[in-house]
């Protein structure tokens, strides 16, 4: 008879670890949905970040460009020297 109570008792605990393992198991596929999901944003913003960084970037370099050239337009007009007109024979049209 004690062998029968345990088996009836080894059923239930079965049945319980069942739906406790479904439970988690859907609890998991939430939890895997909401992770997902806040990979996606944490790869947008780190997307936005890598692309204003690379903006940044290239206006610096252009605004540092620029501000050489124009230095050398500056040193060049102190010096006295100004660049070579442009000929007219180079402007005129062929035809």
């Amino acid at each position: 008879m004690s062998d029968l109570v345990k088996g009836i008792g080894n059923l239930l605990a079965s049945i319980v670890d069942i739906i406790k393992g479904l439970f988690v198991t859907v609890f998991h596929l939430f939890e895997g949905a909401v992770n997902t999901v806040i990979g996606v944003f944490k790869g947008v913003f780190n997307l936005a970040e890598g692309v204003v960084g690379f903006i940044i970037g290239n206006i610096f370099i252009l605004g540092t460009l620029c501000a050489v050239y124009f230095g050398y337009v500056l040193y060049q007009q102190r010096q006295g020297k100004q660049p070579a007109p442009i000929s007219r024979v180079a402007t005129k049209k062929t035809s």
